[in-house]
């Protein structure tokens, strides 16, 4: 324990704990903790850490994610977004819970499209005030809006998978491959939670008229943007492009859609779009800069092993005990760290014991995004929950309230996932 409790990786987690209670933003406790460390409690000159940076974001791969950031923005511009939201309510809209349905079929439909929860976000926020009018409680609509973005991270393509990929190096497009059945499971029992809860409280939509003339027209008013994730996987897995030229492929196909085929984009709101983009990525590398120097030091400094052997000898090497101890750790960290820099952080600790434990670095990846998917519901960041709560004027403790329910739903998902390896595996093992 004393060995533990000296190595200077286990002083770095300490500090950043104390930033992160202080209320500092991630990027900084993270990179702050780091540096603070490298000068006190190793040797290690701080010329090492521009090394680091510039290590950790000159990688190929990860220009996929700011494309991916671009994807989103401008698939709630060009209405690509609310076309398919609209498809999804002609098919859902008049069933009990048919609206909420809707927003977590509509998350699932934009989240293959996006990679983005916080786009999900914005463009599922619309639907609030059509549940509010349905005599859905304020803080279960824009729970609901929440719950429908976690798909963004775990339906492919995923930015989360991305930049797992990178960490592990791990075959993105098996990643992907295996996001598509826990993100499709995630879609399936939140729905059902739904509906039971509407069915008992008796809250339907707005009657739609249901005839196969009404669904061909919606599906043709969003074939368009129903293209996108069939071009986008079609060609990863047919092997004609890589993950990130897909992403750039997306972002030309959504402009072309939204420019030439629905014209409700403008050249001259590209500047703009770009910028808010620019901003949105700026965060994110931001943290993973300063999460890989963290993940660093924890490699250097032993940390990583010495943990690794504690995790084994505390649960005697059993697999179901430890994969159950690293999701608790996960659920735990999401909680307070963005999935970005979790990952960054937490992968170093945890990879030494996966590959003691025979386990498949693609399944874990499912494991790990389904996992800190749920992040984005629940407090004290929570996001997505965040977003939606302002968005619909929501107080957030009774925002929190309502999450549970699909808190505990997630977690039932992520149990699946974690002890059936073949829901993340079937389709990477059929395919590659």
């Amino acid at each position: 324990m004393t060995a533990l409790l000296s190595n200077a990786g286990m002083i770095a987690f300490l500090l950043f704990g104390l930033f992160v209670f202080m209320n500092f933003p991630i990027a900084v406790a993270v990179g702050l903790a780091s540096i603070l460390t490298i000068i006190v409690a190793t040797n290690v000159p701080l010329t090492v850490v521009q090394y680091v940076f510039s290590g950790a974001l000159d990688n190929f791969p990860l220009l996929a994610t700011p494309l991916f950031v671009m994807v989103g923005a401008l698939m709630t511009r060009t209405g690509i977004a609310s076309r398919m939201v609209h498809l999804a309510q002609v098919v859902f809209g008049s069933m009990p819970g048919g609206l909420g349905i809707t927003t977590i079929m509509g998350g699932c439909l934009l989240g293959s499209i996006s990679g983005s929860n916080v786009a999900t976000v914005a463009a599922l926020s619309f639907l609030v005030p059509y549940m509010r009018k349905a005599n859905y409680p304020a803080p279960l609509s824009v729970t609901i809006v929440a719950a429908g973005c976690t798909f963004g991270v775990v339906i492919p393509p995923s930015m989360n998978f991305i930049i797992y990929g990178v960490i592990t190096d791990t075959s993105i497009a098996r990643l992907f491959a295996a996001g598509i059945f826990p993100g499709l499971l995630m879609a399936t029992i939140l729905s059902t939670y739904v509906y039971i809860y509407a069915r008992r409280h008796n809250l339907r939509g707005e009657v739609q008229e249901r005839s196969w003339s009404v669904f061909f027209a919606s599906l043709k008013d969003a074939f368009w943007g129903l293209m996108c994730p069939v071009i986008i996987l079609g060609g990863i897995y047919c092997g004609v492009f890589t993950p990130t030229e897909a992403a750039a492929v997306a972002v030309v196909y959504i402009f072309i859609v939204g420019r030439f085929i629905y014209k409700k984009l403008t050249f001259k709101e590209l500047p703009q779009l770009f910028f808010d983009a620019g901003q949105t990525w700026g965060v994110i590398i931001l943290i993973i800069a300063t999460a890989a120097l963290f993940s660093w030091l924890l490699q250097t400094q032993g940390l990583a092993v010495l943990l690794a052997k504690v995790l084994l000898e505390t649960f005697e090497g059993s697999k179901v005990l430890i994969l159950l101890a690293i999701n608790a750790i996960l659920v735990l960290s999401g909680a307070f760290i963005e999935p970005v820099a979790a990952m960054y952080m937490l992968m170093p600790i945890f990879k030494p014991v996966l590959m003691q434990i025979g386990v498949d670095m693609v399944h874990f990846g499912a494991i790990m995004t389904v996992n800190l998917s749920m992040a984005h519901l629940t407090p004290p960041v929570g996001l997505a929950l965040y977003i939606a709560a302002q968005i619909g004027g929501v107080p957030l403790a009774p925002a929190f309230r309502a999450a549970i329910p699909f808190v505990l739903c997630e977690l039932f998902v992520i149990m699946l996932v974690t002890y059936i390896p073949s829901i993340a595996l079937i389709l990477p093992n059929m395919m590659f």
